[in-house]
């Protein structure tokens, strides 16, 4: 009963906050609601509506290329960073300090800094350097082929230094030891890092990959500050198609409809990451 009551303050925090919004929210999805007004039920009428429209499918496809992109730099990024910074000892906090401060910064301050950067003129840092190369200076944001790399780059340089923290944590919880039995036994570098590092760093992979999809795939604000879903839709993700929904067309039925979907994405997707690292885990124990 003391552990219960314990737990029980908390637990009634975790259904207010996030339980029973959540279910209001799929509520509100099985409805027609426009303007904070409630229509009437519509079943999966706004689900149908959803699967129907090419640009939500053509959404989920970038939001999809957006998050394995930045994934796949972020996260050896990251893994390089920390195997860094651990080598440095009293220098290597004094990197991660410095790294920490974009993922300090809030996303929209991010999106103004980068688009001061991006500007298309010799003021902007990104345009002074074409035009230090002879080059005329290249607007990045309303590329339709540059565009969604330049958001990805982003993207990355905001949150891999999160990732970076929780795999230095991870590596610390590697014992020397089985360096020191791997060096005897002729192991190189590569050989080491492969058989000891990365299966014994799954669990904190697991978690970095899984919080930087979650991140990823919901990013919404940065696309606001800098694309605005543009150039001709080439940066529209399921996030952004939401936010335009939900909050500039007012279509709040339609706008749940897309949140709920998006939940059993990330959902499926940290599903396979917990069945691909969960048994490289076990292997390694």
């Amino acid at each position: 009963m003391t552990g219960s009551s314990l737990v029980a303050p908390t637990l009634l925090l975790v259904i207010a906050i996030n339980i029973l919004p959540a279910l209001y929210g799929f509520y509100l999805s099985l409805h027609k609601v426009f303007f904070f007004g409630n229509e009437g039920f519509v079943g999966l009428g706004n689900y149908v509506e959803l699967f129907r429209d090419p640009f939500a499918w053509q959404a989920i496809g970038r939001s999809l290329l957006f998050t394995f992109a930045a994934l796949a730099v972020a996260v050896p990024l990251a893994l390089l960073a920390a195997m860094g910074i651990r080598r440095l000892g009293r220098w290597g906090s004094v990197l991660l300090t410095v790294l920490l401060v974009p993922w300090a910064m809030s996303p929209i301050v991010v999106a103004l800094l980068w688009k001061w950067i991006l500007v298309p003129s010799p003021g902007g840092l990104v345009g002074a350097a074409f035009n230090a190369f002879g080059q005329p200076p290249q607007d990045l944001l309303t590329d339709p082929l540059l565009a969604m790399p330049t958001l990805i780059i982003v993207a990355v340089w905001r949150n891999f230094a999160f990732a970076t923290i929780i795999l230095i944590g991870g590596l610390g919880q590697i014992p020397r030891d089985l360096y020191k039995a791997a060096a005897v036994d002729g192991l190189g570098a590569w050989e080491s890092f492969s058989k000891i590092t990365l299966p014994l760093l799954a669990p904190s992979l697991l978690i970095v990959i899984s919080m930087l999809t979650i991140s990823y795939f919901n990013e919404v604000q940065l696309i606001i500050g800098l694309t605005g879903g543009g150039p001709i839709r080439q940066t529209n993700t399921l996030a952004y198609l939401l936010y335009h929904t939900g909050f500039v067309e007012l279509d709040q039925g339609r706008g749940n409809a897309i949140a709920a979907v998006m939940f059993l994405i990330n959902m499926g997707l940290i599903a396979i990451y917990i069945r691909i690292l969960g048994k490289q885990s076990g292997a390694a124990a």
